[in-house]
């Protein structure tokens, strides 16, 4: 059976989710190993500003910090609530932004799938030093699974490995995760996707290992014209 994946999004929904933000960050030389586990959970609002005629969405997007832990100890949070917009096509591809997200959608192929079939998109990634990167992420869709109840689609997630050897450093950034998205509605249900980033210094064995793992989990999702009983709450 083939599947069409494709973003639903009518004007006026609001879409709730719960992110987490977690950093292992590694040291270690010839001598010693230092370990520092981050934590940061967000809301992330996204409502629905307008339906273009060719299909796109005009999104608002505001990422309001929660909490932040250090090795399990509270943390002040510096970062400031975030607003953005962004504009995005009915496959994920995001058309322009006002800042960079924390969050990805994952983009589908401009023709239906089948279970088990792998499609492959490109993606731009920032390091924090140097030019940005340009990884083939390659989804496969594994199949279906139950998530508040609904009916939603398995899409497994693995990039190419990038490496780069120059003046005795090198680095390697590699990703892989899951995603559960909602055929019926058109929405991202959950994600977790995990990126390790390691950076060695060839010349006297020192190794820098960071892993972030992203994940997004749908809340809640709002039609606000919505006349039932329920508030307007289309998943809750």
């Amino acid at each position: 059976m083939a599947i069409n994946l494709e973003y639903k999004m009518k004007e006026g929904q609001v879409y709730l989710y719960d992110v987490i933000v977690n950093n292992i960050k590694i040291f270690r030389d010839s001598n010693n190993e230092e370990k520092e586990i981050d934590e940061i959970k967000m809301k992330l609002t996204q409502k629905v500003s307008k339906v273009l005629p060719n299909g796109e969405f005009e999104l608002e997007i505001e990422i309001d910090p929660v909490s932040f832990l250090r090795n399990n100890a509270p943390q002040e949070i510096a970062i400031p609530t975030q607003t953005m917009k962004m504009v995005m096509d009915k496959k994920g591809k995001v058309i322009s932004s006002t800042m960079d997200s924390p969050v990805s959608s994952p983009s589908f192929p401009d023709k239906p799938i089948e279970i088990g079939e792998t499609w492959i998109s490109k993606t731009t990634l920032r390091l924090a030093e140097g030019s940005p990167i340009e990884l083939n992420y390659y989804y496969t869709a594994k199949g279906f699974e139950k998530v508040k109840n609904l009916d939603a689609i398995l899409i497994e997630v693995s990039s190419d490995k990038w490496e780069n050897n120059e003046n005795e450093v090198y680095q390697s950034l590699v990703s892989k995760g899951n995603t559960l998205f909602s055929v019926d509605y058109g929405a991202l249900l959950k994600s977790d996707v995990e990126t390790e980033v390691k950076a060695k210094l060839t010349n006297n064995n020192q190794e820098f290992i960071s892993n972030v793992k992203v994940s997004v989990i749908l809340d809640k999702l709002i039609q606000k014209d919505l006349q039932t009983s329920e508030e307007g709450f289309l998943i809750k």
